[in-house]
Formats: structure tokens, sequence, C-alpha cells
């Protein structure tokens, strides 16, 4: 049985002093998503701070299957930590950087717990495209389980320009690339390799439900990686989406 009391200890005290630890001991490593999740909510509890939303990860169909999991994986979006496109941060502020291109939503209410993916987007204020700068709190890249944990791997998200006339759809599935300092991080062309945001915010409410939890107006979702995540140490960030728009962020070396 894992010990939720003390893993949630070590990763809390990791995150609000930034520090970095070693992979969890014996007996307070959780070893399936259920109690990695419990681990999560603990964590988050411990460390006072305020959640403003929530990320999706591992969001398509094909990683999902990899792991078993019937949806992607549910993390804390925090206060202070979700930032207007063309913000900076500094190396100070993460230890990994893990660049992502992503679609994320601003509700404007809360939808009902068994809401379809096409109920859910009369309960949405707007869709934005997106910059995740997640980051962990290990000196090495654990596994799924330990990544949930840590509050998977939330770091900061840089929301950029609102999607015009987005229930269209047309901005999705299009050609999406990272850049470091106008160098490529990452590239995807592939439509199969997006993740589906409403499919995901759906699952996302479903999740909530089993839990006694909803989104609320105001909550910030980002919806998971449109392209490879990419490590970068610091630099000048840009996610492009063909056709539609940029995001950029900074992070500053210190």
């Amino acid at each position: 049985m894992t010990d939720i009391t003390k893993a949630s200890r070590i990763l809390a005290d990791a995150f609000t002093q930034n520090i970095l630890i070693d992979p969890l001991p014996d007996g307070a490593n959780p070893t399936d998503f259920e109690t990695a999740y419990e681990v999560q909510q603990a964590t988050l509890a411990l460390t006072g701070a305020k959640q403003t939303g929530w990320k999706l990860s591992v969001a398509t169909r094909a990683a999902q299957a990899g792991l078993g999991l019937d949806g992607p994986l549910i993390g804390p979006l925090l206060d202070g930590r979700i930032i207007a496109d063309g913000a900076t941060i500094t190396t100070n502020d993460v230890h990994f950087p893990n660049i992502e291109a992503e679609i994320a939503v601003v509700m404007a209410s809360t939808p009902g717990a068994n809401a379809t993916a096409k109920a859910i987007l009369d309960h949405i204020k707007s869709v934005h495209l997106a910059i995740e700068i997640a980051d962990r709190r290990f000196t090495q890249k654990q596994g799924p389980v330990s990544t949930l944990a840590d509050l998977n791997s939330t770091g900061y998200l840089v929301l950029g320009p609102e999607i015009a006339d987005w229930r269209d759809m047309t901005f999705l599935n299009g050609p999406v690339e990272t850049r470091s300092d106008d160098k490529v991080l990452a590239q995807n062309s592939d439509p199969a390799a997006w993740p589906d945001p409403f499919g995901g915010l759906a699952y996302l409410v479903r999740f909530l439900a089993k839990r006694g939890q909803h989104l609320k107006a105001g909550d910030v979702i980002t919806t998971g990686a449109c392209a490879p995540p990419t490590l970068t140490k610091h630099g000048r960030i840009e996610a492009i989406f063909e056709g539609v728009g940029i995001v950029r962020a900074e992070i500053k070396t210190t």
C-alpha cells in the first residue's frame, strides 16, 4: 500500500521550495494511476496553491492505448502560472521546461455531469492557442504514474490569442511547429496525432463528476500537446499553428 501522506509531503515540499528530488522511495511511490491521483490531490492541498484550471496529458488515442487508458491524464493549472501571450519567465521558475503547443479553453459556465462534447460547446467562453511549459520536480524523468502524482508536471501555461469563429473547427488538425530562438523543437503535420480538445473536455467533465467536482466559469483547461513535447533550457519560445496564429513567450537565463 502506498503511503500517500509521505509521498504528498515529499512532492509538496519540492513544489513549494522549488527544489529537485530523487524518485519517491519504496512504499511512497504509487504503482497505479488511481493512487497517483490521490497523491496528486493530497500534494496540491499541502502546497496551499489555488487551482484555476486543469491540464490534460497523454491526450491522443494512440498514447492512451499504449498505457491502457480510456482517456487523458488530468492535472491542475495553478493561480499565478497562467501567463499572457508574450510573457517572460526565468530559468529560476522552471527546472526542465517542456514546450507543448496546445489548444486551451476558458469556461463560461458549468456543463452537466454527462454532457457530450457537442453540448459542452455551449458552456465555453473562448478558445485559445496556447503553450504549456510543463515542468517536473524529479531530477530524472519518471514514468507516467509518478509523473501524474507530481501534479502531472504542472508548470506554466501561456494563454495565447483567442481563436475567432472557433465553432467552425477549422483550426483543428493543421500543421503545428514549436521553436526556441528560431530553432525548430518539434513539428506535427499528421491530423491523427492531434488530441481531440472537446472530446478531452467531455472526459474531464465525467472524470470530475465521479469525484464530486465540476468545471466552473473562468476555469482554464489546456487540452494536450498538438506536437511532440520538447525540452528546452531557455530562449524565445513560439508555437506556430499554420494558418491560425502564433503564441510566444520567453524563458530568460538568470
